[in-house]
């Protein structure tokens, strides 16, 4: 079992937002697939812990539709702006969103799911604050959690090129105190934090070509990470060259042969007790 650790390394700049909007876009079809498989349907009230930019607030938005309603709570306000615009640009008015420290927030009214992609793995103690934060649900509850196992990230034929990079952001997580593999420990996590286990899965799109959105993605996840990269001693700024990495990225995979597949995400959900 791995204890989740506290330090939150990927910050909130612009580059960032960026990076997680496109990151969201790519999950997505997992995300909606997990929600739908845990039962979410339309007219439910659903609480999202860690929104960030709201990619899965605005999933789960588009299933319970405007009968239901979509709260996403985040620490940081530069996310849920861009999820507030996402949210009155595309129409969907019942999702909002507002500040919480998830360590002390409290949820003023009942809800019929739980939501968290990415955001157990930043906790002190995730199971606390699940357990707290899911007797705000009604009995039978559902709970839905989502994390990435980083290290099923593969590329075939793989280079040596992606299998350096691949270990520059592992060992920067795991240099960081942070888990890598806490999409196989989500059963556990529910267990823990009294929520009774229904189901579990795990998805990512496989791409091909030098114009996979992996590449890009796997860019941005580097160049967010360069700092701890640089300071734990993982590599240094000129191996890095981050100015041409996505270039350097999508030459590996120029091959139409060449298949990506960036880390797995991992989706637990089950209910609560009555």
């Amino acid at each position: 079992m791995i204890e989740q650790a506290t330090e939150y390394i990927l910050g909130a700049q612009p580059p960032e937002l960026a990076r997680l909007d496109a990151q969201s876009r790519h999950y997505a079809p997992a995300t909606r697939d997990a929600l739908l498989q845990a039962g979410l349907r339309p007219g439910m009230r659903v609480l999202d812990i860690g929104c960030g930019t709201g990619g899965v607030s605005l999933v789960a938005a588009d299933i319970v539709g405007p009968t239901g309603e979509v709260v996403g709570v985040d620490a940081a306000p530069a996310p849920l702006e861009v999820a507030r615009r996402a949210a009155e640009a595309t129409g969907r008015y019942q999702a909002r969103f507002e500040v919480g420290d998830l360590e002390t927030w409290e949820p003023a009214e009942a809800y019929d799911a739980l939501t968290g992609r990415l955001v157990a793995m930043y906790l002190p103690d995730a199971a606390a604050v699940l357990r707290r934060l899911s007797r705000s649900l009604v009995a039978g509850g559902i709970v839905v959690l989502q994390e990435f196992s980083m290290s099923s990230a593969l590329q075939r034929p793989e280079s040596p090129e992606f299998r350096v990079w691949n270990s520059w952001f592992i060992e920067a997580f795991r240099a960081s105190g942070l888990p890598t593999d806490f999409g196989l420990e989500l059963n556990d996590l529910l267990v823990r934090s009294g929520v009774v286990p229904e189901g579990a899965v795990a998805a990512a799109p496989v791409e091909s070509g030098a114009d996979a959105t992996g590449y890009q993605l796997l860019a941005g996840i580097i160049r967010t990470l360069m700092p701890a990269i640089i300071a734990h001693g993982i590599a240094t700024e000129e191996e890095i060259d981050i100015e041409s990495f996505e270039r350097r990225a999508r030459e590996t995979g120029a091959d139409p042969r060449t298949t990506l597949m960036i880390p797995l995400l991992c989706s637990a959900w089950g209910r609560t007790p009555g």
